[in-house]
């Protein structure tokens, strides 16, 4: 059994070949606490497969005091205890998952600048590294932080693979998937772990995007109203679309309908199929 980490969801095909990967692409979420990721059989364009695994709490290891493990060290045990991961893939992506992001408009951007758009809003620690993102489809670039070990460690297992950042893949998703069905300003909440992030989109371009901290689900009920107030939305007649860790009959979904008449759960993306064991998750989890 892993020591490590813990699976929360793992979820495979049975008609998945491990030593047919070359076919397959792989995407994977990454934090410095978790790591998710999807398979996708690029012959039926179907998602074969869905992981997600949280690293356990550190311990002491060897009896040397305050020795834990580092991200490569779960990295390797996850690909380890699933062999197949080392196998070579049709294409392999990478995201991380982090706080510091800020988006710059495209006619602003300059790639030199990048430390100065980033330091505005945030402080940078010495082990991370600066890189950026182009959102082609809303004209804009993401600047954001990576920590130096989770670059290296990802690139030493699934190597010339380029890291993205989550939100900028969250972006681009809600205007693939949303550009055509919505003709009026929507709120997307998306719920990560102790962090959610707030979109609105109105179906050809996005006015407004942060991220939030919270611990509880009134904080998040806390930050979507203020910005309801600050940007004169109703909430009798807004449109909340709400994707990631939250599900109808949760807390968090009963807290929000108190404040907000018309919420929605997301969709998956029309353009793949789903292996039938993907229903086991609400169609809104690992947007």
């Amino acid at each position: 059994m892993a020591d490590q980490y813990t699976f929360e969801v793992n979820l495979l095909d049975e008609s998945f070949n491990p030593h047919d990967t070359r076919n397959c692409g792989l995407a994977m979420l990454v934090s410095e606490t978790a790591m998710s990721f999807c398979l996708l059989d690029f012959k039926r364009n179907k998602i074969l497969g869905l992981f997600y695994c949280v690293r356990n709490e550190f311990k002491l290891s060897d009896g040397i005091s305050g020795s834990k493990p580092t991200f490569r060290d779960f990295l390797n045990e996850v690909c380890t205890d699933l062999t197949w991961l080392r196998n070579p893939f049709k294409t392999v992506k990478i995201a991380y998952e982090g706080m510091k992001s800020t988006l710059i408009p495209a006619v602003l951007f300059d790639s030199d600048e990048k430390e100065q758009f980033l330091t505005f809003n945030f402080t940078r620690n010495q082990d991370e590294l600066i890189f950026y993102d182009h959102l082609m489809s809303l004209a804009a670039w993401q600047v954001y932080t990576v920590p130096e070990s989770i670059i290296h460690a990802t690139r030493e297992f699934f190597p010339d693979t380029k890291v993205v950042h989550s939100s900028s893949l969250l972006i681009e998703s809600v205007w693939i998937n949303y550009k055509n069905r919505i003709n009026s300003p929507h709120l997307f909440l998306h719920v990560r772990e102790h962090l959610f992030d707030l979109m609105i989109f109105n179906g050809q371009q996005m006015s407004y995007f942060n991220t939030f901290p919270f611990q509880h689900p009134e904080e998040v009920a806390y930050y979507l109203i203020f910005v309801m107030e600050q940007l004169n939305f109703n909430p009798e007649t807004i449109s909340l679309v709400l994707l990631g860790k939250v599900d109808t009959g949760d807390e968090l979904f009963e807290l929000l309908h108190r404040y907000v008449r018309h919420i929605d759960t997301g969709r998956r993306n029309d353009g793949y199929k789903y292996s039938y064991i993907l229903n086991q998750l609400p169609s809104q989890s690992f947007f």
